[in-house]
Protein backbone atom coordinates (compact mmCIF):
# COMPACT_ATOMS: atom_id res chain seq x y z
CA UNK A 1 0.00 0.00 0.00
CA UNK A 2 1.39 3.39 -0.84
CA UNK A 3 2.44 6.04 1.78
CA UNK A 4 -0.27 8.79 1.40
CA UNK A 5 1.31 12.08 0.01
CA UNK A 6 2.50 14.90 1.97
CA UNK A 7 0.61 17.96 1.60
CA UNK A 8 3.94 19.52 1.05
CA UNK A 9 4.28 17.57 -1.99
CA UNK A 10 1.60 18.33 -3.57
CA UNK A 11 1.39 20.55 -6.75
CA UNK A 12 0.83 24.07 -5.54
CA UNK A 13 -2.49 25.91 -7.20
CA UNK A 14 -2.17 29.55 -5.91
CA UNK A 15 -2.58 31.79 -8.66
CA UNK A 16 -4.78 29.73 -11.22
CA UNK A 17 -7.69 31.33 -9.77
CA UNK A 18 -6.11 35.00 -11.67
CA UNK A 19 -5.17 32.75 -14.96
CA UNK A 20 -9.17 31.89 -15.28
CA UNK A 21 -10.20 35.19 -14.64
CA UNK A 22 -8.04 36.35 -16.94
CA UNK A 23 -8.98 34.10 -19.47
CA UNK A 24 -12.39 35.02 -18.43
CA UNK A 25 -11.68 38.73 -19.27
CA UNK A 26 -10.49 37.86 -22.73
CA UNK A 27 -14.04 36.10 -23.64
CA UNK A 28 -15.90 38.60 -22.56
CA UNK A 29 -14.02 41.26 -23.92
CA UNK A 30 -14.03 39.49 -27.09
CA UNK A 31 -18.10 39.28 -26.78
CA UNK A 32 -18.36 42.69 -26.10
CA UNK A 33 -16.33 43.46 -29.08
CA UNK A 34 -18.80 41.19 -30.99
CA UNK A 35 -21.44 43.04 -29.33
CA UNK A 36 -21.23 46.29 -29.23
CA UNK A 37 -18.57 46.70 -32.26
CA UNK A 38 -20.69 44.18 -34.69
CA UNK A 39 -24.08 46.04 -33.86
CA UNK A 40 -22.23 49.52 -34.35
CA UNK A 41 -21.09 48.16 -38.03
CA UNK A 42 -24.62 47.03 -38.38
CA UNK A 43 -26.00 50.35 -37.43
CA UNK A 44 -23.26 52.42 -39.49
CA UNK A 45 -24.57 49.61 -42.57
CA UNK A 46 -28.25 50.79 -42.41
CA UNK A 47 -27.28 54.85 -41.92
CA UNK A 48 -25.12 54.44 -45.29
CA UNK A 49 -28.18 52.54 -47.23
CA UNK A 50 -29.98 55.52 -46.34
CA UNK A 51 -27.56 58.20 -46.89
CA UNK A 52 -27.46 55.80 -50.63
CA UNK A 53 -31.49 55.54 -51.22
CA UNK A 54 -31.77 59.36 -50.12
CA UNK A 55 -29.04 60.29 -52.85
CA UNK A 56 -30.36 58.17 -55.46
CA UNK A 57 -34.03 59.47 -55.15
CA UNK A 58 -32.33 63.29 -55.39
CA UNK A 59 -30.40 62.55 -58.40
CA UNK A 60 -33.71 60.79 -59.91
CA UNK A 61 -35.43 64.01 -58.97
CA UNK A 62 -32.91 66.22 -61.04
CA UNK A 63 -33.65 64.54 -63.76
CA UNK A 64 -37.50 65.33 -63.42
CA UNK A 65 -36.69 69.34 -62.44
CA UNK A 66 -33.88 69.04 -65.67
CA UNK A 67 -36.76 68.03 -67.86
CA UNK A 68 -33.65 64.81 -68.78
CA UNK A 69 -37.02 62.31 -68.99
CA UNK A 70 -37.75 64.19 -72.12
CA UNK A 71 -34.63 63.44 -73.28
CA UNK A 72 -32.84 66.61 -74.39
CA UNK A 73 -29.73 65.78 -77.03
CA UNK A 74 -26.54 67.71 -75.99
CA UNK A 75 -27.74 68.38 -72.18
CA UNK A 76 -25.03 66.16 -69.43
CA UNK A 77 -27.34 65.77 -66.35
CA UNK A 78 -25.46 62.60 -65.45
CA UNK A 79 -21.50 61.76 -65.52
CA UNK A 80 -21.06 58.37 -64.75
CA UNK A 81 -18.14 59.28 -62.09
CA UNK A 82 -15.91 57.54 -59.58
CA UNK A 83 -16.19 59.91 -56.25
CA UNK A 84 -17.52 63.01 -56.49
CA UNK A 85 -16.24 64.53 -59.55
CA UNK A 86 -19.40 64.77 -61.69
CA UNK A 87 -20.67 68.23 -62.98
CA UNK A 88 -24.02 66.77 -63.84
CA UNK A 89 -27.04 67.95 -62.36
CA UNK A 90 -28.36 64.70 -61.08
CA UNK A 91 -24.39 64.32 -59.36
CA UNK A 92 -24.52 67.15 -57.81
CA UNK A 93 -27.95 66.61 -56.13
CA UNK A 94 -27.14 63.41 -55.45
CA UNK A 95 -24.00 64.89 -53.70
CA UNK A 96 -25.55 67.49 -51.86
CA UNK A 97 -28.23 64.72 -50.30
CA UNK A 98 -25.66 62.01 -49.32
CA UNK A 99 -23.66 64.71 -47.60
CA UNK A 100 -26.95 65.49 -45.57
CA UNK A 101 -26.88 61.71 -43.89
CA UNK A 102 -24.63 61.01 -41.48
CA UNK A 103 -22.84 56.91 -40.81
CA UNK A 104 -21.76 57.03 -37.46
CA UNK A 105 -21.65 61.14 -36.71
CA UNK A 106 -19.82 62.00 -40.09
CA UNK A 107 -21.19 63.02 -43.25
CA UNK A 108 -21.26 60.02 -45.78
CA UNK A 109 -18.86 60.33 -48.86
CA UNK A 110 -19.94 59.06 -52.50
CA UNK A 111 -17.77 56.60 -53.72
CA UNK A 112 -18.98 56.45 -57.37
CA UNK A 113 -22.35 57.29 -58.95
CA UNK A 114 -23.64 55.59 -62.60
CA UNK A 115 -25.88 56.70 -64.63
CA UNK A 116 -28.43 54.65 -67.08
CA UNK A 117 -29.10 57.49 -69.65
CA UNK A 118 -30.28 55.26 -72.77
CA UNK A 119 -33.38 54.73 -70.59
CA UNK A 120 -34.56 57.72 -71.90
CA UNK A 121 -36.72 58.72 -75.36
CA UNK A 122 -39.98 56.88 -74.01
CA UNK A 123 -37.76 54.79 -70.86
CA UNK A 124 -36.86 55.72 -67.62
CA UNK A 125 -33.62 57.18 -66.98
CA UNK A 126 -32.08 55.77 -63.84
CA UNK A 127 -29.46 56.75 -61.59
CA UNK A 128 -26.79 54.26 -59.49
CA UNK A 129 -25.27 55.68 -56.34
CA UNK A 130 -22.53 54.08 -53.63
CA UNK A 131 -21.76 55.81 -50.39
CA UNK A 132 -18.92 54.47 -48.05
CA UNK A 133 -17.33 55.76 -44.70
CA UNK A 134 -14.49 54.49 -44.02
CA UNK A 135 -12.57 54.49 -40.33
CA UNK A 136 -15.43 53.68 -38.21
CA UNK A 137 -14.75 54.33 -34.44
CA UNK A 138 -15.22 51.08 -32.41
CA UNK A 139 -15.05 50.33 -28.63
CA UNK A 140 -13.38 47.09 -27.49
CA UNK A 141 -12.12 46.12 -30.87
CA UNK A 142 -9.41 48.50 -31.13
CA UNK A 143 -7.75 46.50 -28.39
CA UNK A 144 -6.73 44.08 -31.37
CA UNK A 145 -5.68 47.17 -33.38
CA UNK A 146 -8.81 47.06 -35.28
CA UNK A 147 -9.23 51.00 -36.83
CA UNK A 148 -9.94 50.57 -40.17
CA UNK A 149 -13.59 49.11 -40.34
CA UNK A 150 -15.86 50.54 -42.68
CA UNK A 151 -18.78 50.17 -44.73
CA UNK A 152 -20.70 50.78 -47.94
CA UNK A 153 -24.14 50.88 -49.50
CA UNK A 154 -25.83 51.53 -52.83
CA UNK A 155 -29.18 51.96 -54.37
CA UNK A 156 -30.71 52.51 -57.37
CA UNK A 157 -33.66 54.91 -58.68
CA UNK A 158 -35.22 56.48 -61.88
CA UNK A 159 -37.79 58.87 -62.96
CA UNK A 160 -41.08 57.69 -64.71
CA UNK A 161 -41.43 58.52 -68.28
CA UNK A 162 -45.22 58.25 -68.95
CA UNK A 163 -44.24 59.82 -72.95
CA UNK A 164 -45.12 56.57 -74.67
CA UNK A 165 -46.80 54.25 -71.96
CA UNK A 166 -49.43 52.61 -72.06
CA UNK A 167 -50.50 54.00 -68.30
CA UNK A 168 -52.14 57.11 -67.61
CA UNK A 169 -51.10 59.17 -65.85
CA UNK A 170 -52.70 61.76 -63.20
CA UNK A 171 -51.31 64.81 -61.55
CA UNK A 172 -52.82 67.58 -58.48
CA UNK A 173 -51.88 70.96 -58.40
CA UNK A 174 -52.46 71.27 -62.05
CA UNK A 175 -53.40 75.03 -62.86
CA UNK A 176 -56.38 75.74 -65.16
CA UNK A 177 -53.95 77.22 -68.67
CA UNK A 178 -55.21 75.17 -71.08
CA UNK A 179 -52.25 75.13 -73.76
CA UNK A 180 -53.09 73.86 -77.28
CA UNK A 181 -50.81 71.03 -78.25
CA UNK A 182 -48.95 73.01 -80.84
CA UNK A 183 -45.63 75.23 -81.40
CA UNK A 184 -47.14 78.56 -79.98
CA UNK A 185 -46.15 80.62 -82.68
CA UNK A 186 -47.87 78.73 -85.29
CA UNK A 187 -52.01 78.70 -85.46
CA UNK A 188 -53.90 75.99 -84.54
CA UNK A 189 -55.00 73.79 -86.93
CA UNK A 190 -54.72 70.32 -89.36
CA UNK A 191 -51.38 71.13 -89.92
CA UNK A 192 -49.85 72.54 -86.41
CA UNK A 193 -46.42 73.63 -88.76
CA UNK A 194 -44.40 73.92 -85.81
CA UNK A 195 -44.77 70.44 -84.59
CA UNK A 196 -47.12 69.21 -81.76
CA UNK A 197 -45.09 68.84 -78.47
CA UNK A 198 -46.71 65.04 -78.10
CA UNK A 199 -48.16 62.55 -80.49
CA UNK A 200 -51.89 62.24 -80.01
CA UNK A 201 -51.76 58.28 -81.47
CA UNK A 202 -49.27 57.13 -78.73
CA UNK A 203 -47.91 60.27 -76.12
CA UNK A 204 -44.59 60.36 -77.51
CA UNK A 205 -42.54 63.31 -77.39
CA UNK A 206 -41.91 65.40 -80.87
CA UNK A 207 -38.98 66.65 -80.87
CA UNK A 208 -38.46 67.93 -77.58
CA UNK A 209 -35.01 69.60 -78.28
CA UNK A 210 -37.24 72.01 -80.11
CA UNK A 211 -39.19 73.53 -76.86
CA UNK A 212 -37.83 72.40 -73.85
CA UNK A 213 -35.53 75.02 -71.65
CA UNK A 214 -37.30 77.47 -74.42
CA UNK A 215 -38.90 80.92 -73.37
CA UNK A 216 -42.71 80.50 -75.40
CA UNK A 217 -45.14 83.25 -75.02
CA UNK A 218 -48.81 81.83 -74.40
CA UNK A 219 -51.76 84.96 -75.06
CA UNK A 220 -55.00 84.17 -73.53
CA UNK A 221 -57.66 83.11 -75.97
CA UNK A 222 -59.78 86.01 -77.30
CA UNK A 223 -63.01 85.30 -79.36
CA UNK A 224 -64.38 85.61 -81.91
CA UNK A 225 -61.00 84.98 -83.68
CA UNK A 226 -58.37 83.39 -81.42
CA UNK A 227 -54.84 84.06 -82.78
CA UNK A 228 -51.93 81.22 -83.00
CA UNK A 229 -51.09 79.34 -79.60
CA UNK A 230 -53.59 80.85 -77.12
CA UNK A 231 -54.55 79.20 -74.16
CA UNK A 232 -58.15 78.85 -72.62
CA UNK A 233 -59.13 78.69 -68.65
CA UNK A 234 -60.47 75.44 -67.80
CA UNK A 235 -63.24 75.66 -64.67
CA UNK A 236 -62.54 72.51 -62.62
CA UNK A 237 -64.63 70.87 -60.75
CA UNK A 238 -64.14 71.06 -57.12
CA UNK A 239 -62.19 74.31 -57.09
CA UNK A 240 -58.91 74.73 -55.92
CA UNK A 241 -58.87 74.87 -52.20
CA UNK A 242 -54.94 74.95 -50.59
CA UNK A 243 -54.47 78.89 -50.80
CA UNK A 244 -51.60 80.31 -49.52
CA UNK A 245 -51.20 83.26 -47.16
CA UNK A 246 -50.99 87.44 -47.77
CA UNK A 247 -47.71 87.94 -48.66
CA UNK A 248 -45.78 91.14 -47.65
CA UNK A 249 -45.53 92.16 -51.22
CA UNK A 250 -45.30 95.80 -52.40
CA UNK A 251 -48.66 95.21 -54.34
CA UNK A 252 -50.26 93.40 -51.87
CA UNK A 253 -51.15 90.69 -55.09
CA UNK A 254 -52.46 87.96 -52.47
CA UNK A 255 -54.68 90.48 -50.48
CA UNK A 256 -57.77 88.90 -52.26
CA UNK A 257 -56.88 85.26 -52.45
CA UNK A 258 -59.88 82.99 -50.61
CA UNK A 259 -62.70 84.62 -52.90
CA UNK A 260 -63.19 81.54 -55.31
CA UNK A 261 -63.13 81.58 -59.30
CA UNK A 262 -60.40 81.99 -61.71
CA UNK A 263 -57.88 83.81 -59.50
CA UNK A 264 -57.89 81.41 -56.54
CA UNK A 265 -57.83 78.32 -59.23
CA UNK A 266 -54.07 80.29 -60.21
CA UNK A 267 -53.42 81.61 -57.02
CA UNK A 268 -53.87 78.22 -54.80
CA UNK A 269 -53.51 74.51 -55.01
CA UNK A 270 -56.14 72.04 -56.68
CA UNK A 271 -55.27 69.01 -54.88
CA UNK A 272 -57.49 66.73 -56.84
CA UNK A 273 -55.66 64.96 -59.90
CA UNK A 274 -55.96 65.72 -62.94
CA UNK A 275 -55.65 62.68 -65.52
CA UNK A 276 -54.77 61.80 -69.15
CA UNK A 277 -57.66 61.64 -71.13
CA UNK A 278 -60.11 63.37 -68.69
CA UNK A 279 -62.61 65.90 -70.44
CA UNK A 280 -62.19 69.50 -69.16
CA UNK A 281 -65.15 72.17 -68.69
CA UNK A 282 -64.05 75.45 -70.67
CA UNK A 283 -64.90 78.82 -68.15
CA UNK A 284 -67.81 80.32 -70.13
CA UNK A 285 -65.99 83.86 -69.85
CA UNK A 286 -62.84 83.11 -71.85
CA UNK A 287 -63.22 86.35 -74.00
CA UNK A 288 -63.67 88.42 -71.17
CA UNK A 289 -61.13 91.27 -70.02
CA UNK A 290 -62.24 90.31 -66.22
CA UNK A 291 -60.89 87.09 -66.44
CA UNK A 292 -57.14 88.48 -68.01
CA UNK A 293 -57.20 90.70 -65.35
CA UNK A 294 -58.47 87.86 -62.30
CA UNK A 295 -55.52 85.55 -64.76
CA UNK A 296 -53.00 88.45 -64.57
CA UNK A 297 -53.54 88.89 -60.30
CA UNK A 298 -53.83 85.35 -59.57
CA UNK A 299 -50.60 84.00 -61.26
CA UNK A 300 -48.74 87.21 -59.68
CA UNK A 301 -49.84 86.38 -56.37
CA UNK A 302 -48.51 82.53 -57.58
CA UNK A 303 -45.16 83.68 -58.28
CA UNK A 304 -44.69 86.76 -56.00
CA UNK A 305 -44.54 89.21 -58.15
CA UNK A 306 -44.90 92.61 -57.59
CA UNK A 307 -46.07 94.06 -60.40
CA UNK A 308 -47.47 92.49 -63.44
CA UNK A 309 -46.01 94.23 -66.64
CA UNK A 310 -47.38 95.03 -69.70
CA UNK A 311 -44.58 92.84 -72.00
CA UNK A 312 -42.49 90.34 -71.53
CA UNK A 313 -39.68 91.30 -68.55
CA UNK A 314 -35.72 90.48 -69.24
CA UNK A 315 -34.95 87.82 -66.99
CA UNK A 316 -31.74 89.26 -64.26
CA UNK A 317 -30.49 88.69 -60.84
CA UNK A 318 -32.84 90.08 -59.03
CA UNK A 319 -35.76 90.32 -61.01
CA UNK A 320 -37.00 93.74 -61.33
CA UNK A 321 -40.29 92.53 -60.17
CA UNK A 322 -38.67 90.52 -57.05
CA UNK A 323 -39.97 86.63 -58.74
CA UNK A 324 -37.68 83.74 -59.49
CA UNK A 325 -35.65 84.22 -61.68
CA UNK A 326 -35.74 81.20 -65.03
CA UNK A 327 -32.86 81.08 -67.67
CA UNK A 328 -33.14 78.88 -70.43
CA UNK A 329 -31.28 75.76 -70.98
CA UNK A 330 -30.99 73.16 -71.02
CA UNK A 331 -29.92 73.06 -68.37
CA UNK A 332 -32.83 75.48 -67.02
CA UNK A 333 -31.71 77.17 -63.87
CA UNK A 334 -33.95 79.25 -61.74
CA UNK A 335 -32.16 82.13 -60.04
CA UNK A 336 -34.41 83.47 -56.43
CA UNK A 337 -36.17 86.38 -56.35
CA UNK A 338 -36.45 88.78 -53.40
CA UNK A 339 -40.28 88.00 -52.67
CA UNK A 340 -39.55 84.39 -52.44
CA UNK A 341 -41.31 83.33 -49.00
CA UNK A 342 -38.41 81.00 -49.07
CA UNK A 343 -36.06 83.38 -46.85
CA UNK A 344 -32.64 80.64 -47.93
CA UNK A 345 -34.07 80.96 -51.79
CA UNK A 346 -33.94 84.97 -51.63
CA UNK A 347 -31.57 87.12 -53.94
CA UNK A 348 -29.22 87.97 -53.54
CA UNK A 349 -27.76 85.89 -51.35
CA UNK A 350 -25.34 82.97 -53.10
CA UNK A 351 -27.71 79.99 -52.39
CA UNK A 352 -30.65 81.85 -54.22
CA UNK A 353 -28.48 81.01 -57.78
CA UNK A 354 -29.30 78.14 -59.04
CA UNK A 355 -32.12 77.07 -56.56
CA UNK A 356 -34.03 73.82 -56.73
CA UNK A 357 -37.30 74.47 -56.31
CA UNK A 358 -39.77 77.37 -57.03
CA UNK A 359 -43.53 78.70 -56.37
CA UNK A 360 -43.66 79.23 -60.46
CA UNK A 361 -43.17 75.92 -61.58
CA UNK A 362 -46.51 74.78 -62.59
CA UNK A 363 -47.87 72.08 -64.81
CA UNK A 364 -50.86 72.95 -67.06
CA UNK A 365 -52.84 70.51 -69.24
CA UNK A 366 -52.47 70.04 -73.26
CA UNK A 367 -55.76 69.60 -75.30
CA UNK A 368 -54.96 68.46 -79.38
CA UNK A 369 -55.11 72.27 -80.56
CA UNK A 370 -56.97 71.56 -84.03
CA UNK A 371 -60.09 73.08 -83.12
CA UNK A 372 -61.69 76.88 -81.31
CA UNK A 373 -62.81 75.45 -78.46
CA UNK A 374 -65.31 78.67 -77.95
CA UNK A 375 -67.31 78.97 -81.48
CA UNK A 376 -69.62 80.40 -81.41
CA UNK A 377 -69.17 80.53 -77.25
CA UNK A 378 -67.49 78.97 -74.61
CA UNK A 379 -70.41 77.84 -72.75
CA UNK A 380 -70.79 73.84 -72.35
CA UNK A 381 -67.56 73.38 -74.48
CA UNK A 382 -65.09 70.79 -72.73
CA UNK A 383 -61.41 69.48 -74.08
CA UNK A 384 -60.18 66.32 -73.93
CA UNK A 385 -56.68 66.39 -71.99
CA UNK A 386 -53.69 64.76 -74.32
CA UNK A 387 -50.78 65.49 -71.91
CA UNK A 388 -49.56 67.77 -69.74
CA UNK A 389 -46.35 70.57 -70.00
CA UNK A 390 -44.15 71.81 -66.61
CA UNK A 391 -43.75 75.02 -66.87
CA UNK A 392 -41.70 77.90 -65.34
CA UNK A 393 -43.49 80.88 -65.56
CA UNK A 394 -41.40 84.24 -66.01
CA UNK A 395 -44.22 86.85 -65.91
CA UNK A 396 -47.50 87.29 -66.87
CA UNK A 397 -48.72 90.51 -68.16
CA UNK A 398 -51.64 92.50 -67.57
CA UNK A 399 -53.10 91.25 -70.53
CA UNK A 400 -52.78 87.50 -69.26
CA UNK A 401 -50.32 86.50 -71.81
CA UNK A 402 -47.46 84.17 -69.94
CA UNK A 403 -44.22 83.93 -70.64
CA UNK A 404 -42.49 81.15 -69.67
CA UNK A 405 -39.76 78.33 -70.14
CA UNK A 406 -41.19 74.91 -71.16
CA UNK A 407 -39.47 72.84 -68.42
CA UNK A 408 -40.85 69.10 -69.16
CA UNK A 409 -43.34 67.47 -71.24
CA UNK A 410 -45.63 64.54 -70.81
CA UNK A 411 -47.86 62.67 -73.71
CA UNK A 412 -51.00 60.56 -73.00
CA UNK A 413 -51.11 57.65 -74.47
CA UNK A 414 -55.43 57.08 -75.53
CA UNK A 415 -54.85 53.34 -75.62
CA UNK A 416 -53.80 53.47 -72.12
CA UNK A 417 -55.57 51.97 -69.38
CA UNK A 418 -55.32 50.98 -65.60
CA UNK A 419 -54.70 52.50 -62.59
CA UNK A 420 -52.96 56.35 -63.28
CA UNK A 421 -49.39 56.85 -62.41
CA UNK A 422 -49.81 59.85 -59.76
CA UNK A 423 -47.15 62.66 -60.59
CA UNK A 424 -45.60 64.29 -57.56
CA UNK A 425 -47.61 67.90 -56.59
CA UNK A 426 -46.66 70.12 -59.56
CA UNK A 427 -45.22 67.35 -61.83
CA UNK A 428 -46.43 64.44 -63.55
CA UNK A 429 -42.84 62.66 -63.48
CA UNK A 430 -42.98 60.74 -60.20
CA UNK A 431 -39.23 59.07 -59.08
CA UNK A 432 -39.03 55.47 -57.35
CA UNK A 433 -36.40 53.51 -55.38
CA UNK A 434 -36.16 50.41 -57.49
CA UNK A 435 -33.46 48.08 -55.82
CA UNK A 436 -31.09 48.70 -53.10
Amino acid sequence: MPSPIHASQRPRERGVTILLVAVALVVVLGMAALAIDVVTLYVARAEAQRAADAAALAGAKAFVTSSFTSSVPGFDVCTPVAGTGGSGAANLQAQAAATQNLVAGVPATVQSISCNLSQADGKNPQISVTVQRTNLPTFFARIWGSSGNSVSASATAEAYNPSGSSLPVSVAFVKPFLIPNCNPTTAPGATCAGGYFVSTSNGALNNPAAYIGVSLPFPPASQPSPTPGQYYIIDPSPPASVCPGSFALPSGSCDTVGGGGVYDNIACANVNPMSCGSSQPVDPNNATILLHTNTADGARCLIHASVSPTSAVSCTNPNPNNQDCFLPGPPVTINGGTSNPNLAFQSPLPTAVNISRSDSVVTVPLYDGLTDLCSPNCTGRSALIVGFLQLGIQDVRTDGTIDAIVLNAAGCDPGGSGTAVSGGGVSPIPVRLIHN
